[in-house]
């Protein structure tokens, strides 16, 4: 009897689109050239990763809600009733009654295309995560390199832009201007940064390298200063932290790690307190006013909404003339009021069953190190979108998605049905394929 380990063409299947997105799928605008070739590859990655492992489940809890959110899409795109749509949608034009016959067949969303483009989004992210999911144990853990290598190309050309005297933007090499790294927004820069501290100590003390985790947090500590992102710094702070609490439980580090710890904290504590002295609130616009309009919008269009993706056609008839300036709204800056605006009561029901499933797994999975990290890179990614929209940008979704692929994926202890003819086995923390021979 041989144990052949299974192939490791999956991992790279998944780390190819992983990368790309981390590098290519900064930008904002929807339609990007780089965000829809980055998807295809996605979606075909891991449809080849699905094939290849259906004998492995996914969490049931998971399948079920993207089953639901994807039939909340369809909801949105079926014609129904125009007597419906005019009585739930403050935004619709008023149209006589005389003339309804020739509305019979509206859509809940007041554009298609749009809804098509978040609905396409919102599933390419299902099958990266599905993937994910199915992969074994020891390659699971394998992606989070590659994540890494994707945050330090970023840091690397933060730092060198960073480096000239004022910030350099860099025209002309993708669709969009890069402003901070491979992104077009400081803000969901400094989010990738943040988030990926954690997974970087729960993978450097898993592979015992605690100076390489000095080495990569003093590192991302410092690009977020040098963004200037207030939410990044305090976010950064704060994740960087709560890593150190929650992760450092019961691990043998030395004096070193201690030293460098503590005074790196109080280094990055004195220029959090200056940045906060230097930042400028305005409570009467900005993020306040975006919030306050978004919340008339989705009072007078509830309980169906506007259509996912339809946030820049129906803000404006909620916007004060005051607030109009050369540059409009694109997103409310809060991704729970846009979701709502745009979803309705099914966005709030899908809200809700997610934040329950994601507590309810998060305690099933507290006395593992690896998934403590991702959830903690979890929460503080929906934390950041209560000021901004992250989870818009490509390389924050895909990395959420990552996170959340680590976080339920349900390791060694149900595998799932050995094909006919074999058996698995876990050895050293791989699982490896047994050949059954009968005996005579």
């Amino acid at each position: 009897m041989t144990l052949t380990p299974r192939s490791d063409t999956d991992k790279y299947l998944l780390a190819v689109p992983l990368l790309m997105a981390l590098v290519l799928g900064g930008g904002t605008r929807a339609g990007l050239i780089t965000d829809t070739v980055t998807q295809l590859v996605a979606v075909l990655a891991s449809s080849i990763v699905i094939m290849r492992n259906m004998d492995r489940p996914i969490d049931r809890r998971a399948f079920w809600f993207l089953v639901c959110v994807t039939g909340g899409f369809v909801l949105q795109l079926l014609p129904i009733s125009s007597e419906l749509t005019r009585s739930t949608q403050g935004i619709l034009p008023d149209v006589p009654p005389d003339v309804l016959t020739d509305f019979e067949g509206r859509t809940l969303s007041l554009d298609v295309s749009r809804t098509m483009e978040v609905a396409v989004y919102f599933l390419t992210l299902s099958f990266f995560f599905a993937a994910v999911t199915k992969l074994r144990v020891d390659q699971v853990f394998s992606l989070i390199p590659f994540f890494l290598v994707g945050v330090v190309i970023n840091l690397a050309a933060g730092s060198i832009q960073y480096s000239f005297s004022g910030q350099a933007s860099v025209r002309g090499l993708f669709p969009y201007d890069l402003n901070a790294g491979f992104f077009v927004n400081t803000n969901h820069f400094s989010s990738l940064i943040f988030i990926s501290i954690p997974i970087a100590f729960a993978y450097f003390l898993k592979i015992n390298r605690p100076l390489l985790l000095i080495a990569y947090v003093m590192c991302a500590l410092l690009i977020l200063l040098a963004a200037g992102s207030l939410a990044g710094v305090l976010i950064g702070f704060a994740i960087a932290a709560l890593s150190v609490v929650t992760l450092l439980q019961r691990h043998h580090i030395g004096i070193l790690l201690v030293i460098s710890g503590a005074a790196l904290a109080g280094v990055y504590g004195v220029a959090v307190w200056t940045r906060i002295r230097s930042e400028q609130f305005h409570l009467g616009f900005g993020r306040w006013e975006f919030a306050r309009t978004t919340w008339e919008g989705i009072r007078d269009n509830f309980p169906f909404g506007i259509g996912y993706g339809n946030f820049v056609t129906g803000y404006p008839s909620y916007e004060k003339s005051s607030m109009i300036f050369h540059r409009y709204v694109n997103h409310a800056h809060n991704d729970y009021l846009e979701l709502l605006f745009e979803g309705g009561v099914f966005a709030a029901a899908a809200l809700f069953a997610f934040f329950v499933i994601l507590f309810w797994r998060t305690l099933e999975t507290l006395s593992s190190p690896l998934h403590r990290a991702t959830a903690l890179a979890v929460i503080f990614v929906l934390v950041h979108s209560v000021a901004d929209y992250p989870l818009r940008t490509l390389a924050i979704g895909f990395s959420f998605t990552l996170f959340l692929g680590l976080l339920f994926h349900r390791g060694p202890e149900r595998p799932g049905k050995p094909p006919a003819g074999e058996a698995r086995l876990e050895v050293d923390g791989k699982v490896v394929v047994v050949p059954l021979t009968g005996s005579n």
